[in-house]
This record gives structure tokens, C-alpha cells and sequence, in this order.
């Protein structure tokens, strides 16, 4: 965690290194730009890339301008489908009679919502390729979109003197690649590495640099002299040198940085370690993984990890020791535990290998060791302690001459023996049969003894008669055996006769019972068919009669809807027209009405203005007559005053009524303008409603055309599942047709097996009513 954490922060150290090389290189071109003479060459290809985008842009604007207003056209011109999603299935296609037949009804119902289902599915398969498309074309202009941008980026730098791509730092790697890069999960990397740039360290000399990186950048020439350039020049100079010299400082910082923190030293490692824990899985102690053992999953103390060990050897149930189900390797218990620990650890594993029903443990209640002797020959068995057992009952041994009282077969020889007569072995109790000659026996394993009574030869009294005599009734023993079992087997044999008789014979019963249910099945099959035919033509009669009234019902309320839509459509143009026509009439009337009022208080005026001028005239030559009675020449000064003020008086009048004739015009205009404005509006008006109602028209003639084309689908999905529906009755014989709730009207008792097809007339005359009839009624 700590080198992670050292490697993180040197690779955040190296980007911003690198973004404050990327900000010198700009520093650079901003204040140090290229010669004239390529600058002004990269300008003028500039500015021709450019003029050639623009016009190249506007002709491929106008193409698809164009294009688009095409597609438009097409678009407008070409019908819209029907969704029919958007419309409900016509209420005429619910109607039946009052009597309609079960199957008539079920397939009804079931082709409505099969159709409204294929509908359904068919929109949601639609919205998914839009969503698609929509994608794609986002995509697409995407795409175009980014190439516009590179094409102009492009010809933007059109003519520039671009910088070299090999502006090597190091190694032949680019300036934004010149930071050393350390080496990660084993990885080199592509520059110089640590323990290069630490052997030039000690060698006293820095890494090696490309001694053109720089020079090009900034355009300095490596044999160029500037003691000679003017003080502007020398300001660049100094400012190249302090790029440079700040980028190096930057560059060794980096490097530092680097050898400081990605290799640590032994002291801290070793630090780290130690203070480095584990916790216990079972006391939840900490503990150094030194001191510690790691399990396939966890860490347990010492303590914990032998306690865990002897608890497992106390059940078998616990073994083998485990560790989250993950069983324990057996190197790790021999390393952690000890000898004794050890010993009784390897005397389980031992022990548990063999099978538990395999395994004999000691009979006494004070031991109970699990023994590892067996002696299959005897059938006995002896611990460490030197117990012995019986290996068949697992209890105390039994004598010599005693047998198991659990060894069964042991117990039926004995029987079988004592019925003919054999003797025992005295010394290895091997059973033997008397052939012929004497009493005398002799084992194959030496054993000398008496077959008539048992004992050691030579030791008893017995005698040839009574050998004969042994042997005798051995025999009769064995002739009441051999009868006895012939009688047993004569009667198992009479009653297996018997038996054999008996399941012949219900074998036969059933034969010809399975015989003649398979005859009656074939003929009810047979009339089942039979009446098939003409049953399924009568629902087919009837599911015709039922279109066309569904049909005839259809239309009728389409052209009852349509009138309806037309007369209103009618009413509502007449009424609008009609509040058009008085509103135009209130506002020419309401205009005529202002404007005659405005005449009438201009002439009220031009009246008053006339008596006051008058007045006016009469008092200044009243004035004029006072001042000029007793002056020589003073009537025709006052004769030229009065002509001058009239003249004066009537060019007022004149303007005044020239500013009338003006308002009243103006006055005119605005009243007219206003009407216009309002006619305007009322015609706007009437276009929209002509437009509301032509798409109200609209609307309903597409919703017309959903309901008709509802109607034809429903009607060939009707004839599908009554076609359906008649193969599933001939191959199941109507067993799920039955399931789903629709009854046969079949009765096979009352069936003609005369005349098992009936004309179409009787067919009719069986469903009951004529197609008039049946309309009238409907």
C-alpha cells in the first residue's frame, strides 16, 4: 500500500509536468512566432482553405436544404398509415343475438383480443425501430458533425510551418514524454528508466537530451551569434534561456521526486513489516503473521490452532479439521502442533480411512479401542489390550464348539448335519459324511474318533449294528424330506396352474373387452366426424349472418357519424359566419357613428371660430376708426389694416381647415385601418375553424377507415380460429375445446346413423330463424 500510494502520487506529479510543458511550447509559439515569409504563405493558405469551406459549405447547405424540402413533399404526398393502436375496435363488432350459439360467442371474443394483441405488438415493434433509427441518425450527424470539425480544423492549419513530431527530449520520445516513467507490475516503460537515470546521477552527469529539442522549438541555431542583434532580439534570447532553464529545473524536480519516493529504504520496509498484523479468526487477538498460522483462508494463533485440532479428533463428525469447509493441509498441522498432538492426529486419520460399518472396536466397556487385527479365519478380533471379540456379533468370543448365535448359515449346516447324520471333526470341526466300511473315521487333519457316537477311537463300545442303524434312519429322514418337498412342489405346481388359468382367462375377458370398447369408440368417432361436417358448415352460416349485420351496423353508424359531422360542421360555419357578418356591421356602424360625431364638433367649431373672428374684425375696426377719425388719409389706412388683418385671419382659417380635412383623413384611416384589422382577424378565425373542422372531418373518416380495416381483420381471424378450432375437434375429439369452456352440441343416442348428413335447408331449418327473419329480430 505505501509504494501504491508513492507511485500514485509521482504518476499526478508527471501530469502536471507535463501540462506545464504543454503551456511553455504555447508561451513559445505565442512570442516567438515563425518568419515572415511562412507565416504570411500559412495565412494566405488559410484564408483560402477557409474561403473555399465557405462557399464549398453554402452550396452543400443549399443541397440539403433543398433535399430536405423534397423529402417533405414526398412525405406530404404519400398516405399515412393506419395505427390502428390509436383507435378502439368498433362497438358493431360486440353485437350478437340474443340465442347465439357458445362456440359463435367464444370465437367473438377470442378474435377481437387476438387482434388487439397482434396490434399491440406490432406498435411496440414499431416504437423499438424508431428508437433505433433515431439512434442511428444521432450517430450519423454525430459523425458528420465531427468530421465538419476536423475538416475546418484542418484547413485552418493549412500552410502553417508546423512543428516536428520528433521533438526528442530523451530517448527519442516526444517533449510530453520526456518525464522518466517507472516501471509497474513488471512492466517497462517506454522512456528512460530509475535505475538509468541513477546511475548518470552518481556518474556526475545528467541524462541524456536531444540537444535539437529545445533549439527547434525556439528556433536558435547552434553556431548563431547575437551580440550583435538589437536589444529586441536579445529580450527573446533571454527569455528562450529562462523557458529552457525553467523546464530542466522542473525535469530534475520530477526525477528527485521519483528516487525519493519509489524506492524505500530497507530500515522503513522492515518497519513496515513489523508494524504489520493479522487478526486471529477464533479470539479475534491480533498477531504478527510471523507468529501466526495461515490456514487456506484465515489466521489463527498457536493456541487457537491446537485447540481447534484436539477438538477435532474428539468427533468424527468434525473431521477432517477444516477451515471455512476448506480442509486443513496436513504440512501445516505437522508444522504447528505437537509430537504427541501429531501421533494422535496421524492414529485418527488411520482410523477414519476405513469405512465406519468395517471397523471393530473392543467389545469391553472399559476400553472400546479400535482394533486393528482381524483373524477372518477364526472370526475374531484382538485390541492392544488383549481383548477378544467375535467378529459377527461383535460381543464376547464363543467356545470352540459353539457356533454364532447370529452365524445363520452356521445354524442351518448344523441342521442339515444332524438330518443326515454327519459327524463333527473333534479336533478342527470339519463336517463328515460315512461312505462305507466301519465307524472308524479319520480326518484329513489326523483326528482319529467314532462316527457312530463321537468320541476318541478306541474309546467306546459301538459296533457296526448301530452304524447301520444310524445310517438307516438317516435315510428314512431323508425319504419323509424328499416326499414332503415332491408333495410341496406338486401343489405349487397345481396352484401355479391354476393362477396361469385364471390370468388367461382375464386376459381374455379383457381382450374382448378392450375389443369391443375400441369397436364402440370407432363408431362414436365415426359419428362424431360424421356430425362434424355439418355442425361446423351451420356455425359457419351463422358466423357469416353475424358479419353482415356486424357489417351492415358498421356502416350505418359510420354514416350516421359522418351526417352528423357534416351538419355540425355546417351549423358551426353558419354561426361563425353570422357573428362575423354583425360584428363587421356593428364596427362599420360604430365607425360611420365617430366619425360623423367628429364632423359634427369640427363644424360646431369652425362655427364658433367664424363669430369670433367676426367679432374680432368688428372690434378692431372699431379700434382703427377711434384711432384714425381726426387724421388726414386715415379711411384708407384703415381700409388697408382691415384688408391685411382679414387676409391674416382668413390664412388661419385656411390652416385650420387644412389641419380638419388632415384629422379628419387621419381620423378615417385609423377607423378603417381598425376594421381591416378586425376582418382580419374574423377571416383568420373562420381559416382556423375551417381547418379544425377539416381535420375534425379528417379524423373522423381515418378513424372510419381503423374501424373498417378492424372489422376485415377480425373477421379473417374469426374464419382462422373456427378453421382452427374444427381441426382441433377432429383430432382431440373436442376435449380442448371443452377445456376452454365451449360445449359440442352433439347426442349421439338421437344421431341419424341413417342419414348422417343433413342438406343445407334442414340445416337452416334446424338453427331456426331465415337470414330476414334473423335481421328483423337482431
Amino acid at each position: 500500500m505505501f509504494r501504491a500510494a508513492k507511485v500514485a502520487s509521482v504518476l499526478v506529479y508527471e501530469a502536471q509536468l507535463g501540462d506545464l510543458e504543454a503551456e511553455i511550447q504555447e508561451t513559445a509559439e505565442a512570442q516567438f512566432p515563425r518568419p515572415d515569409s511562412e507565416t504570411e504563405a500559412g495565412w494566405k493558405d488559410e484564408w483560402e482553405g477557409e474561403k473555399l469551406k465557405g462557399v464549398d459549405g453554402d452550396e452543400q447547405g443549399e443541397v440539403e436544404k433543398e433535399e430536405k424540402e423534397d423529402e417533405e413533399d414526398e412525405e406530404r404526398d404519400e398516405p399515412e398509415e393506419l395505427d390502428l393502436s390509436r383507435y378502439a375496435p368498433p362497438e358493431a363488432l360486440t353485437k350478437l343475438p340474443e340465442e347465439a350459439e357458445e362456440a359463435i360467442i367464444l370465437v367473438v371474443q377470442s378474435s377481437i383480443e387476438n387482434i388487439q394483441q397482434q396490434v399491440k405488438a406490432e406498435k411496440q415493434r414499431a416504437d423499438e425501430a424508431a428508437t433505433a433509427a433515431a439512434a442511428a441518425a444521432e450517430e450519423a450527424e454525430a459523425a458528420r458533425r465531427a468530421e465538419k470539425e476536423a475538416a475546418a480544423q484542418q484547413g485552418k492549419g493549412k500552410g502553417r510551418a508546423e512543428y516536428p513530431d520528433d521533438q526528442v527530449i530523451e530517448h527519442g520520445k516526444t517533449s510530453s514524454d520526456s518525464i522518466p516513467r517507472i516501471e509497474i507490475n513488471g512492466e517497462a516503460s517506454a522512456s528512460t528508466t530509475i535505475r538509468q537515470l541513477k546511475r548518470d546521477e552518481e556518474a556526475g552527469r545528467p541524462a541524456k537530451r536531444h540537444r535539437f529539442g529545445f533549439r527547434r522549438i525556439f528556433g536558435i541555431d547552434k553556431g548563431s551569434d547575437t551580440r550583435g542583434e538589437s536589444s529586441t532580439t536579445g529580450a527573446k534570447a533571454a527569455a528562450k534561456q529562462a523557458y529552457y532553464d525553467l523546464y530542466h529545473e522542473r525535469q530534475s524536480q520530477a526525477r528527485a521526486l521519483i528516487y525519493d519516493n519509489i524506492k524505500p529504504t530497507t530500515a522503513e520496509a522492515e518497519a513496515a513489516a513489523a508494524a504489520e498484523t493479522v487478526e486471529c479468526v477464533s479470539c479475534l487477538e491480533d498477531i504478527s503473521p510471523k507468529d501466526g498460522v495461515k490456514t487456506v483462508c484465515h489466521y489463527y494463533c498457536a493456541e487457537c490452532f491446537e485447540r481447534l485440532i484436539e477438538v477435532t479428533l474428539t468427533s468424527e463428525a468434525q473431521w477432517p479439521p477444516k477451515c471455512c469447509l476448506n480442509p486443513i493441509p496436513f504440512r501445516t498441522i505437522a508444522r504447528h502442533v505437537g509430537d504427541e498432538l501429531l501421533q494422535q492426529y496421524k492414529d485418527k486419520d488411520e482410523e477414519y480411512k476405513v469405512p465406519v460399518e468395517n471397523r471393530i472396536y473392543c467389545s469391553e466397556p472399559d476400553c472400546g479401542e479400535w482394533v486393528r487385527k482381524v483373524d477372518q479365519a477364526r472370526k475374531t478380533a484382538r485390541c492392544s489390550k488383549g481383548h477378544t471379540m467375535c467378529l459377527l456379533c461383535r460381543g464376547a468370543p464363543h467356545d470352540t464348539a459353539e457356533a454364532c448365535p447370529q452365524d445363520r448359515d452356521r445354524l442351518l449346516t448344523d441342521q442339515l448335519a444332524e438330518e443326515e447324520g454327519w459327524r463333527r471333526c473333534i479336533r478342527c470341526s470339519v463336517l463328515v459324511e460315512h461312505r462305507e466300511a466301519c465307524q472308524h473315521m479319520t480326518c484329513r487333519c489326523g483326528a482319529e474318533f467314532c462316527y457312530v457316537c463321537g468320541a476318541v477311537w478306541c474309546t467306546c463300545a459301538c459296533n457296526i449294528a448301530m452304524l447301520n442303524e444310524i445310517k438307516q434312519r438317516a435315510a428314512q429322514r431323508r425319504q419323509v424330506r424328499e416326499e414332503a418337498q415332491a408333495a410341496e412342489d406338486a401343489w405349487l405346481a397345481k396352484a401355479l396352474e391354476l393362477i396361469a388359468n385364471l390370468e388367461r382367462e382375464e386376459r381374455r375377458k379383457a381382450a374382448e373387452a378392450r375389443a369391443a370398447e375400441e369397436a364402440e369408440r370407432l363408431r362414436r368417432e365415426e359419428v362424431r366426424l360424421a356430425a362434424l361436417e355439418p355442425k361446423y358448415k351451420g356455425l359457419r352460416i351463422s358466423l357469416a349472418e353475424l358479419e353482415l349485420f356486424q357489417r351492415i351496423s358498421l356502416f350505418s353508424a359510420q354514416d350516421s357519424e359522418l351526417v352528423a359531422c357534416t351538419a355540425g360542421a355546417a351549423e358551426e360555419r353558419a354561426a361563425l359566419t353570422q357573428k362575423h357578418e354583425s360584428e363587421r356591421a356593428e364596427l362599420r356602424a360604430a365607425t360611420a357613428a365617430d366619425i360623423r360625431s367628429r364632423e359634427l364638433e369640427w363644424e360646431k367649431d369652425y362655427c364658433v371660430r367664424a363669430a369670433w373672428e367676426k367679432q374680432l374684425e368688428q372690434e378692431y375696426a372699431a379700434a382703427l376708426r377711434t384711432f384714425w377719425a381726426d387724421k388726414v388719409g386715415g379711411h384708407v389706412r384703415l381700409e388697408q389694416a382691415m384688408r391685411d388683418y382679414m387676409r391674416k385671419n382668413d390664412g388661419r382659417m385656411d390652416a385650420w381647415r387644412r389641419w380638419k380635412s388632415d384629422e379628419l383623413e387621419r381620423f378615417r384611416y385609423v377607423a378603417e385601418d381598425e376594421l381591416a384589422v378586425r376582418e382580419e382577424l374574423m377571416d383568420a378565425a373562420s381559416e382556423r375553424q375551417a381547418e379544425k373542422l377539416a381535420a375534425r372531418e379528417t379524423e373522423l373518416i381515418r378513424r372510419h377507415m381503423a374501424e373498417r380495416k378492424w372489422y376485415d381483420l377480425v373477421v379473417a381471424e374469426r374464419e382462422r380460429l373456427l378453421a382452427e378450432m374444427e381441426v382441433v375437434e377432429r383430432e382431440t375429439g373436442g376435449e380442448a375445446l371443452l377445456g376452454n369452456g365451449c360445449e359440442l352440441d352433439l347426442d349421439l343416442d338421437e344421431y341419424d346413423y341413417e342419414n348422417p348428413r343433413a342438406t343445407d335447408e334442414e340445416l337452416e331449418q334446424q338453427n331456426g330463424l331465415s337470414d330476414e327473419r334473423w335481421f328483423v329480430e337482431c
